[in-house]
């Protein structure tokens, strides 16, 4: 995959030529009804997303672009017993240039997903891409331009938002169980604040913006008004080796940490866990409080006003669980060919199938507004953590295409 400017990805065809002819580039058993897709980059995470888009019984991959012999290598065992093989490339542009594409998955480092993105779009393809959008506030409302401009949608693949007790914890805030909603703290594991312009690839972000925005009603009666960065104490888990039996075992204590507080219209707030650069990675995990009760993930408890035990501050959380387990996990199954339980990869792939076989909405407005935190974090940062203000890219904007 060949990027401009960029002199990991200038590799030499040479270089290429066998692992090339080690892929067949025929393709056989495509059908019109199914969407053609191509992949952008085949490293770990990008071959998760190609290993389910191959068994999608709705897709055809026909192209995989990418410049990493080792990378292409790894991809062989995914092609085994698949009905075709798809073309492969090292330049994404020659991937783009192609007819017989709707849309491109975009796995590359997050700081070309701008470029790459900017590029398939104004080319007709409909893109799917991780979580950053772009580095700066002025590249995330010029993908929304476009993507309104060329009329095709932009989706996050965001697998992280896909957790199960996530998604059940969603369905039970729209059940009302918590009541009025006031606080979510969501950690990090890896540092979200990313400086405005950068020349080497930083830890990515992996929040679950996109869940966070979904159990508080983003875009749909609710948003975000403002955000800053402040140093807080505050309770978190961090995983050490046990002395004795030397396995992995969570242990909670207190650290000063930089958090990403954000407040919304309806009066709630939102902390997002960063990485401090300690030796010892630290999670705040993830907590949901309401007016009538409280749920953390860590502790796999849930305590409920009026429903919970009057003895016992806290309950087990797993048949909550179960009782609000979103009917997604089983439905997806029927989209695959394997017999593997999809997980959040696969349940991300089959909600960007969706938007475009149904296309009811324009999903770049979502998109952006949950990347552009790591953009405005890094803003308040700079600034000493003052107070910015969050973009209402879908405000007087229609949201169906």
């Amino acid at each position: 995959m060949h990027v401009p400017g960029r002199r990991h990805f200038l590799k030499n065809a040479a270089i290429l030529a066998p692992v090339l002819t080690l892929l067949p580039t025929s393709l056989s058993a495509i059908t019109s009804s199914r969407l053609r897709i191509g992949v952008i980059g085949a490293g770990p995470w990008g071959r998760q997303y190609l290993q389910w888009a191959l068994q999608h019984r709705q897709l055809d991959v026909r192209a995989i672009c990418e410049s990493n012999t080792a990378a292409l290598q790894a991809c062989k065992p995914l092609l085994n017993g698949t009905a075709y093989t798809p073309d492969v490339c090292n330049d994404y542009q020659q991937l783009l240039s192609r007819k017989d594409l709707d849309a491109v998955i975009i796995a590359t480092p997050w700081d070309q997903h701008y470029t790459i993105a900017k590029a398939a779009l104004l080319a007709g393809k409909h893109v799917a891409c991780g979580p950053v959008m772009g580095v700066t506030v002025q590249e995330h409302e010029d993908i929304i331009r476009i993507s309104e401009r060329t009329n095709r949608q932009y989706f996050t693949l965001d697998e992280h938002s896909y957790r199960p007790d996530l998604m059940a914890v969603s369905n039970m805030v729209n059940a009302g169980l918590f009541g009025t909603l006031e606080t979510i703290h969501a950690g990090a594991h890896y540092q979200a604040l990313t400086p405005a312009h950068t020349t080497n690839p930083l830890p990515y972000p992996v929040f679950p913006a996109a869940a966070i925005a979904g159990i508080l009603g983003i875009h749909k009666g609710n948003k975000y008004q403002s955000l800053q960065v402040q140093p807080q104490q505050t309770e978190c888990v961090v995983s050490k080796l046990h002395p004795k039996t030397a396995k992995q075992r969570i242990y909670l204590m207190r650290a000063q940490l930089d958090l990403i507080c954000l407040t919304t219209e309806q009066q709630q707030t939102v902390y997002l866990q960063s990485h401090t650069g300690t030796a010892q990675p630290l999670s705040t995990g993830f907590r949901v409080k309401g007016s009538n009760g409280h749920w953390m993930d860590v502790a796999r408890a849930i305590h409920l006003q009026g429903q919970s035990p009057e003895n016992f501050m806290w309950e087990p959380v797993r048949p909550y669980l179960e009782q609000y387990d979103d009917p997604q996990w089983n439905e997806s199954r029927n989209v695959y060919k394997q017999a593997r339980v999809p997980d959040g990869c696969a349940h991300a792939l089959n909600d960007f199938v969706q938007l475009l076989q149904q296309q009811t909405y324009r999903s770049v407005y979502d998109a952006a507004t949950n990347s552009v935190i790591g953009a405005l974090a890094a803003i308040s940062k700079a600034n000493g953590g003052a107070p910015v203000a969050v973009p209402g890219f879908s405000d007087g904007k229609k949201n169906l295409v």
